[in-house]
């Protein structure tokens, strides 16, 4: 399908199941649903088919389908086993908070148990003994500091940093949260990590040698807590529970902001995040596949990925799937998709240049084809709420937000597309100070983006979720596809509006077109429904339906005219046999 030029005829030929013969043949009132899936892992048992969770909240989703995992990482309290699991399960939003999650793990309640005497965690063998080392030595006398005089706080010398609060913003700032793993080969996230949570214990371990006053009571100022927060840490930016925290608050914020009333069908299906492209070609692809199942609208593919090698293999099959099935893809993008961290790609001007290293050759590619036209990326995360003692925040991704802004159209849009250039307000986001290239502001945003960098982005397919200072609005400046466009400008709105009409019309004309019709009655049937179908659509949409002959094929014609709307004055054409299948 096509709609790109000022005739926007240029669909060859159009796929309409067989009806129906009889009666039962009836034309579609009122006008058909929009229809979203939302395709990510939400930690739910792989079973290949969506569930309808239309009119439901967050709350009435997970009661009746208890999503359960396990999660491992690295274990930094022991000697062995050098990896530790914990199991993780939702059953009601209370199992969500970061907090309850922190508390039931295993390896918090057994530090918990062991209180002031270390000893108890002998009894674990070697699962703590790194940790009861730890413990044993910050509880031994301090040697006299003889080479190393405490500081002389009256003095103005300098004060050891912190200000009494227990460095988690620092663990956290050395920790990817993103879960990315569109690095290098070479690099090993799990060696930094370590690196880094080991930096954290010996600085948190020095801090208590330096401070000469009264021994804080908190529980966040004790070798405990540092513990606590680094293995925390390694298991808050691991992969499975990461996306899966993410995609359930992300969920909760997107239905929240649902009018009620919408023509509306939300589907919700469980995509591992580690599935390889082949799985989730099979699940997506074919007759069979999960996106044939319903004629869908839109996807949200929740699961945030890059664009470079593998990452880049997966947005392949994405965009070959939503063009199979003719519908729009909506991508999430990891914050160092491009191997930079977030703050700095924030600061660029000319990002778009990133993605012309080496790398990103399969991506480049896949922009020259059509398939990139179904498909549309976001980079950037809204702020849902801050870090805790052993927590890191969390952030709804860039496509979270631009489906709330698409769907939000749909009380008063045929078509709904993205708003760009008005902000929208969010009022359930936290504000909080973002910084990039030496400028800091308070915004809703993960990341704070720099006036260069969304037409710099949008060049290469990519849209920028930016913030307001010290509001929760947040605002897209461009709306492009993957597909190169006019300036960097290629139509995401554009391929919205295609995708609908084709949802419409295969919901209308699929009991139109019926095996054993006559040219006549084919062309009389099409005609009746398509006429019903526009008054379903408050004539906001008319069809033109006319016989023609094309390289000896008897077809019929369909013109589709928008009336109302953004899309006002488009034109849509498309044609069928005349006969047979």
């Amino acid at each position: 399908m096509s709609g790109q030029d000022e005739n926007k005829g240029g669909i060859a030929s159009f796929s309409i199941g067989l009806g129906k013969e009889g009666p039962q043949s009836t034309p579609v009132s009122p006008a058909p649903p929009f229809r979203v899936l939302i395709a990510g892992d939400f930690g739910l048992a792989s079973r290949g088919a969506a569930l309808n969770i239309t009119g439901l909240d967050t709350a009435e989703i997970l009661e009746p389908n208890k999503p359960a995992f396990s999660v491992t990482a690295e274990n930094l309290l022991g000697s062995h086993p050098s990896a530790i699991e914990e199991s993780i399960s939702f059953s009601s939003l209370k199992d969500l908070r970061p907090a309850r999650i922190l508390s039931g793990f295993r390896f918090v309640q057994d530090l918990d148990a062991a209180g002031e005497d270390p000893d108890r965690l002998a009894a674990q063998g070697q699962r703590y003994d790194k940790a009861l080392e730890t413990l044993r030595s910050a509880g031994r006398p301090a040697a006299p500091e003889t080479s190393e005089p405490l500081p002389d706080y009256d003095s103005g010398a300098p004060k050891p940093e912190g200000g009494g609060t227990d460095g988690l913003d620092s663990l956290f700032s050395m920790i990817d949260m993103t879960g990315d793993k569109s690095e290098p080969s070479g690099s090993s996230s799990s060696s930094k990590a370590k690196a880094a949570v080991d930096a954290f214990i010996q600085n948190t371990l020095r801090e208590e040698k330096a401070t000469y006053s009264k021994p804080a009571a908190a529980e966040a100022a004790s070798p405990v807590a540092a513990l606590k927060a680094a293995q925390a840490a390694l298991f808050f930016s691991q992969g499975k529970l990461h996306t899966v925290l993410q995609n359930w608050h992300s969920l909760k914020l997107l239905l929240s902001e649902l009018e009620t009333g919408l023509p509306l069908e939300l589907y919700l299906l469980q995509i591992d995040c580690d599935l390889d492209r082949e799985s989730l070609s099979d699940l997506l692809g074919g007759p069979s596949g999960a996106l044939q199942a319903e004629l869908y609208d839109i996807v949200l593919f929740a699961n945030q990925t890059g664009v470079a090698s593998a990452d880049a293999e997966k947005v392949k099959v994405l965009a070959g799937e939503c063009a199979d099935s003719d519908t729009v893809g909506l991508l999430n993008l990891a914050a160092e998709f491009a191997g930079v961290p977030g703050e700095k790609v924030g600061g660029l001007e000319a990002a778009h240049q990133l993605l012309d290293e080496p790398g990103f050759e399969t991506f480049q590619g896949l922009r020259e084809s059509d398939r990139a036209s179904h498909v549309a990326l976001f980079w950037n995360e809204a702020r849902l709420s801050a870090a805790g003692e052993g927590f890191p925040a969390l952030f709804a991704p860039g496509a979270w937000i631009a489906l709330a802004q698409i769907l939000h159209q749909l009380g008063s849009e045929v078509f709904p597309r993205l708003p760009v250039g008005t902000p929208v307000d969010f009022d359930a986001l936290e504000v909080a100070e973002a910084s990039s290239m030496g400028r800091v502001v308070a915004t809703a945003t993960r990341f704070l983006a720099g006036h260069g960098l969304a037409p710099s982005l949008a060049q290469c397919g990519i849209n920028v979720l930016e913030g307001v200072a010290n509001r929760t609005d947040l605002v897209f400046r461009r709306g492009v596809t993957v597909k190169p466009g006019k300036e960097g400008r290629g139509s995401l709105d554009q391929a919205l509006l295609v995708s609908r009409l084709f949802s419409l019309f295969q919901e209308a004309l699929g009991g139109a077109v019926t095996a054993g019709q006559s040219a006549e009655e084919r062309e009389s049937a099409v005609t009746r429904h398509l006429d019903e179908l526009s008054r379903s659509l408050s004539g906001q949409v008319v069809f033109e339906v006319r016989r023609v002959d094309a390289e000896d094929q008897d077809l019929i014609g369909v013109s589709a005219v928008v009336r109302a709307g953004w899309a006002a004055g488009q034109q849509h054409a498309f044609y069928l046999p005349a006969s047979g299948g």
